[in-house]
């Protein structure tokens, strides 16, 4: 990583550059400084050190056989600069985090090969869809982050015969710009669609409906005022993040239909969770006509265990009658878990999962999971810290023919 706080920066760059073995085995180049606050003031503030750095380094990237992933964050991007960059035959991933670019309105590149953009905390429409236009021929992926512009109301994009894949995550409380994405929407095929932030009308996307097939929205988003009234009946994998925020005990009841009514083709759901909403979110999968597999993410900073005592005091149970309901449609065959644990110890965490997977979902009687349920795997990861490397825990619960259930553990 280079960035402009140390006065050896440059020297770096020259080590890279005159260094065969150093320049062969590049896969990552970095360039600049992150920004954890995002306050426009200080976006486009140029550490002065990165002129000749960055002349230096980008005039050797095309010779980075092993580069993969270019990511420039809060420097000033000349023309020149970004040509050379996406000159390279080997790039696929290039990563703008609020950077300051020059009207590149005349922007000509030779048959762009990059597959991947990112763009962070980026205040310039203007100065990103000439980039876009360049790129429309071979993009596969896009991925907007906290960009805080606004486009033309009447906005004409080029095809994207190859973009696949969008994601589009706001701040909590700031706006998707719809216009944005209802012209790359228009202008492609895409398959995958992620998007969170604040949004008044998601209806724009009605017009990928018959090649969209994985969507991922904010759980706040499942309202007729937002989608709009027509079902996505081709959709195959749906997930509902943030469901923290704003599904409380009323909405245990209300979001099963939604989510039969508008996704009635789904056989995956992803669910992000807190612990103490795995009852309501087995309902709600169940509740579904082709739901096959459910996914569950639940992040925790002090464990599975504390946090039941915790949430369970706010956000309330589900009937037993209601939950244990054996005329549910779905079959669900699959069950999924994913569990982050921050802090404390993760053994906690794993009984309180096994006990809840024993009592709960596999009693003598069909439990939560119903008696189509054929797998349950689950994985607890602990991120690694100043001291003490990564751990991960896996289970996995498996029925054999003759209906007894099997218990592997991997460590």
């Amino acid at each position: 990583m280079l960035d402009g706080s140390r006065s050896d920066t440059l020297q770096k760059a020259l080590a890279v550059t005159r260094i065969s073995t150093i320049l062969d085995s590049v896969v990552e180049v970095n360039i600049g400084e992150g920004i954890m606050c995002r306050d426009f003031r200080w976006v486009h503030k140029i550490p002065y050190l990165l002129s000749p750095t960055l002349f230096t380094l980008v005039k050797a990237i095309p010779a980075m056989r092993q580069l993969h992933t270019i990511r420039l964050s809060r420097i000033f991007l000349a023309r020149a600069h970004l040509c050379c960059i996406l000159s390279s035959p080997y790039l696929t991933h290039l990563v703008l985090d609020a950077v300051q670019m020059p009207n590149m309105s005349k922007l000509r590149l030779s048959p762009p090969k990059l597959r991947k953009l990112t763009t962070v905390a980026m205040y310039s429409w203007e100065a990103i869809e000439p980039l876009l236009i360049e790129l429309a021929a071979s993009l596969e992926y896009y991925e907007l982050q906290e960009c805080h512009f606004r486009a033309p109301g009447q906005l004409q994009l080029p095809p994207f015969p190859r973009l696949r894949k969008l994601r589009y995550d706001q701040d909590y409380g700031r706006f998707i710009d719809t216009t944005v994405l209802s012209a790359l929407l228009r202008a492609s095929q895409v398959t995958h669609l992620q998007l969170s932030g604040g949004v008044d009308d998601l209806r724009c996307i009605a017009t990928s409906q018959k090649s969209l097939q994985h969507l991922s929205i904010d759980v706040v988003m499942l309202t007729e005022q937002i989608l709009g009234t027509d079902p996505f009946p081709w959709l195959r994998s749906l997930s509902l993040i943030n469901c923290h925020r704003s599904w409380k005990l009323k909405q245990h009841f209300t979001v099963p239909s939604f989510v039969r009514d508008y996704f009635p083709g789904i056989t995956l759901l992803h669910l992000s969770i807190p612990w103490s909403l795995r009852g309501p979110a087995l309902v709600i999968a169940r509740s579904q006509d082709n739901v096959q597999t459910l996914e569950l993410s639940v992040v925790t900073w002090i464990g599975l265990d504390l946090d039941d005592i915790k949430l369970r005091s706010y956000e309330g149970e589900i009937p037993t009658d209601f939950s244990r309901n054996s005329t549910f449609p779905a079959a669900l065959q699959s069950l999924k878990l994913h569990v982050v644990q921050t802090s404390y110890d993760l053994r906690y965490s794993v009984m309180a999962c096994t006990r809840w997977i024993r009592e709960d979902i596999l009693p003598p009687v069909p439990g939560l999971g119903g008696s189509d349920l054929k797998y349950i795997d689950v994985s607890f990861v602990q991120p690694k810290s100043v001291l003490e490397r990564e751990r991960v825990i896996s289970k996995r619960w498996a029925k054999s023919p003759n209906d007894d259930w099997q218990m592997e553990e991997c460590l």
